[in-house]
C-alpha cells in the first residue's frame, strides 16, 4: 500500500497536480467519472458525488469553484441552466 500511495504522489508530481488539495483531487476524481457517463453534468450530481461524501458541504462548494478557477471545469448555460463539462487541457 506505501509503495502505490508513494507511486500515486509521484506521478501527481509529474502532472503538476501536486499542489492540489485531497478533497481538489478527490474532487477531479468525480468529474472524471461523471464526464466518462456523459459530457455535460449538472453541479448537484458534482455535489452529491460518493467520492465527495466526507467532505463538508461548504468545502464542496469551494472545491468546485477551485476546480473552476484552475479550468478544469467549465460551465456550460444549457436552457438557462449551469452545467460543467470537463476541461482535460486543464489539467
Amino acid at each position: 500500500m506505501a509503495r502505490l500511495r508513494i507511486a500515486l504522489r509521484t506521478l501527481e508530481a509529474d502532472l503538476g497536480m501536486g499542489e492540489m488539495s485531497p478533497a481538489e483531487l478527490d474532487a477531479l476524481a468525480a468529474v472524471v467519472d461523471l464526464s466518462q457517463a456523459r459530457e455535460h453534468f449538472k453541479p448537484t450530481e458534482l455535489i452529491n458525488h460518493r467520492l465527495l461524501k466526507q467532505i463538508s458541504r461548504a468545502s464542496k462548494y469551494r472545491v468546485v469553484h477551485s476546480l473552476e478557477e484552475r479550468g478544469v471545469l467549465n460551465p456550460v448555460d444549457l436552457k438557462g441552466r449551469k452545467y460543467y463539462t470537463l476541461n482535460a487541457a486543464g489539467l
